[in-house]
């Protein structure tokens, strides 16, 4: 009996991080007997599983985040002018602009305050809005109360924020995985080292010595590998419906 082979490059970044935590947790408790002695490598696997963890929560600043935090502050402040002339319109003393108004308050009410919402959930909701604002049910009416180009600007401002986030994503996406890549590489070498050493501990003391290791190590291996197995058929199954 020996421990299994676990080919860590096929997970996720997240469950890789989850897999090594899991692996070294369980030895560090072992390590304490002692009955692997292998303090050095268990200190140098904690190490590297740290730096991969940061690697993991890394958030990457650019010159993109000052130019989202600004388009957005520009999306809210056209929203917001809108939704205030609109509520006015409400009020307005001919009554085709009124009844026009009151009929456009009840989508914007229906949308709520779009601009304290997440930033992704703002974009979908402003394009949800702006959708049927300039349907054929109500352009009429915004024509009347006069915001056809509070709508056109709204949407172009509401581009850019989208357009921002999607440059930084793809930016800071290649700056991740790069320090991602060096990170996994590190705690994967540490840990194949552990491993086959542990292995070859079985060969030359025997296997009633570090049963317990052997067997515990691979039911963790058995776990990681089944939810990799489970989320490749997931995808397969999403292809399937595209």
């Amino acid at each position: 009996m020996k421990i299994n082979n676990m080919i860590t490059s096929r997970l996720r970044n997240d469950a890789h991080f989850q897999f090594h935590t899991e692996v070294q947790r369980f030895l560090w408790q072992t390590n304490q007997s002692p009955l692997l002695n292998i303090d050095a490598q268990i200190e140098k696997y904690e190490f590297a599983i740290n730096e991969e963890d940061k690697a993991l929560k890394k958030i990457n600043k650019s010159f993109y985040t000052e130019r989202i935090q600004e388009a957005d502050k520009m999306r809210d402040e056209t929203f917001l002018g809108m939704v205030e002339l609109n509520r006015a319109m409400c009020k307005h003393f001919a009554p085709h602009i009124r009844d026009a108004a009151c009929r456009l308050q009840i989508v914007f009410d229906t949308y709520g305050r779009i601009n304290v919402k997440p930033l992704n959930e703002q974009t979908s909701a402003i394009y949800n809005l702006l959708q049927d604002l300039d349907s054929t049910k109500y352009r009429l009416d915004a024509n009347h109360v006069g915001i056809i180009d509070w709508l056109r600007e709204l949407e172009t401002r509401n581009n850019n924020f989208a357009d921002l986030v999607r440059q930084r994503f793809e930016e800071s996406a290649k700056k991740v995985n790069v320090v991602m890549k060096e990170a996994r590489k590190n705690t994967d070498d540490i840990y194949n080292e552990i491993i086959e050493f542990i292995n070859a501990k079985v060969v030359i003391d025997g296997i009633e010595k570090y049963d317990n290791v052997v067997k515990t190590l691979n039911v963790i291996i058995a776990k990681f590998t089944f939810r990799r197995q489970r989320h490749a058929q997931e995808v397969e199954e999403e292809d399937d419906k595209v």
